[in-house]
């Protein structure tokens, strides 16, 4: 076997080792909705039919794989969950194969490593657990796998086969439209693209694709985003993805504390949810320190990447994969949420390509100066390097996987991590408690809600309805008027 094979090899059982928990764990959050709930036909499918409070995505092909696990697996979570464990799989084996492809490009050393590090760091960060962990996101970073298989047969000049999986990740999750600009990015700073003539004539497949989905989208089924602009105004949510962009980066690189409704900063949460706190948002200036500093932040890397794109293209690409693979989620088309730890599934490639990069080129070097005494000492130190990030990433994955068992444990860990700010995870704990028909712990949930946002109308909707199922009339009307201070006209809202 030679080291290539090896390498995956490595990868491939320590990714699946980190994954294995996910099989003890049951439906959570949109698993409810889409499990089972939601087959659609393939007229449906391609007409835009989601469930219910969905509206606002065209994922077609993503519904017909519901449709089929439905028929052949029923609602039974394991099949779902190895569903989820393959398409990580398979990704990571992408990402191993495009990071082998372009990891001799510049100046770097030990090309045998940097495939072992950018693969094992991919497999294994903790930040993907919510997009493979959770059943929703997995079937979505199905079409994640279509854009890396594209990507990697352009890499090989198979151009027909790279364009028709293209196709079927333009048309299973939005977050693939950016390929076109990716490919270019890649013709741009590692290719050879040999004149504008002959890389038009390699791109074009890719361009009327994305094309094709967006006016089928946007033109014909007129599909538009899942919100609004923040506070009404593209200004506003503009400012705030300064500090949302901050936040992906840093995530990415210190996955330490994660959550499913984060904290983009005092009073804006991730989820942007009826009744969300629009004071904090609508008292933001361009001039506050901490969007200036995320502007900084931001246009400083972006400076590095181009300074650097000569000297160390590799490096280049990285950094532009990231944002880049982002631009879907950068508040053009408002979404529900202005920030979820499984959108930087495809931007992470950057990140362990730049890592991988990184800790090669240092492990070479430290290395190569401990060869006079054996290439084996060398190659148990470089293993001993690799292995402890392993280690690391692999343990804080396993750990994360296990939050996800139901909705009440993943909540759970969201207030944990935010008990004075999160108020909307307050909201989902008491609402999972209520599923469970124990309402002492749902009305404590919720009463924290409405505590941490005063202004959270759903929140008091949410115990007027509680006590009144618990037969408690008097506190269900107190808490039914409070909704309607908090947000009048909210009764009268659908």
């Amino acid at each position: 076997m030679n080291n290539r094979w090896l390498h995956l090899s490595i990868i491939l059982l320590a990714t699946t080792l980190a994954y294995l928990p996910i099989f003890a764990n049951g439906l959570a959050i949109d698993d409810h909705v889409f499990v089972g709930k939601y087959h659609p036909t393939i007229t449906e499918a391609f007409r835009g039919a989601v469930p219910p409070g969905h509206e606002g995505v065209y994922r077609p092909i993503r519904g017909l794989i519901y449709t089929l696990y439905f028929n052949l697996f029923g609602t039974n979570p394991f099949f779902y969950h190895l569903h989820s464990l393959i398409v990580h799989l398979a990704a990571t084996v992408l990402v191993f194969g495009v990071i082998w492809e372009i990891g001799g490009i510049g100046v770097i050393r030990g090309k045998e490593w940097i495939g072992l590090i950018g693969g094992l760091l991919f497999g294994l960060h903790p930040v993907h657990t919510e997009s493979i962990t959770y059943i929703a996101s997995s079937m979505d970073v199905t079409g994640i796998v279509f854009l890396l298989a594209s990507f990697l047969f352009y890499l090989r000049g198979k151009l027909p086969v790279s364009a028709a999986f293209a196709l079927l990740g333009f048309f299973t999750y939005e977050m693939t439209i950016t390929l076109p600009l990716l490919l270019l990015l890649y013709e741009g700073i590692l290719g050879r693209s040999g004149g504008l003539g002959r890389l038009g004539r390699k791109l074009w497949p890719y361009w009327v694709g994305a094309g094709a989905y967006l006016l089928i989208r946007f033109v014909i089924l007129e599909i538009a985003g899942r919100s609004t602009y923040l506070g009404g105004s593209i200004y506003y949510a503009m400012l705030t993805l300064s500090k949302v962009l901050v936040h992906y980066l840093w995530v990415t690189i210190w996955p330490a504390n994660l959550m499913n409704n984060h904290i983009i900063s005092p009073g804006i949460e991730a989820f942007v949810y009826r009744g969300y706190r629009t004071g904090a948002i609508l008292s933001q200036t361009i001039l506050d320190p901490e969007i200036l500093l995320g502007i900084g932040v931001i246009g400083g890397i972006g400076m590095i990447g181009w300074k650097i794109r000569k000297k160390f293209p590799l490096v280049s690409f990285g950094i532009a994969w990231f944002f880049v693979s982002l631009l879907p989620v950068m508040g053009l088309v408002p979404q529900g949420s202005i920030f979820n730890e499984r959108m930087l599934y495809l931007p992470s490639v950057g990140f362990v390509v730049v890592m991988g990069w990184g800790l090669s080129r240092c492990c070479s070097r430290f290395l190569s100066g401990l060869q006079h005494r054996g290439s084996r000492f060398a190659g148990v130190g470089m293993i001993g390097v690799i292995g402890v990030i392993a280690l690391l990433y692999g343990w804080r994955t396993g750990v994360r996987n296990l939050d996800w068992h139901d909705d009440v444990t993943l909540w759970q860990k969201d207030v944990a991590s935010a008990p004075t700010e999160n108020a909307y995870a307050y909201f989902a704990l008491g609402n999972a408690y209520n599923d469970r028909k124990d309402y002492p712990k749902a009305v404590e949930a919720y009463q924290q809600s409405v505590a941490v946002n005063p202004g959270f109308a759903v929140g008091y909707a949410s115990l007027s309805r509680t006590y009144r199922d618990m037969g408690n009339t008097e506190l269900s009307n107190v808490y039914y008027q409070k909704a309607g201070e908090a947000e009048p006209g909210f009764w009268s809202q659908p």
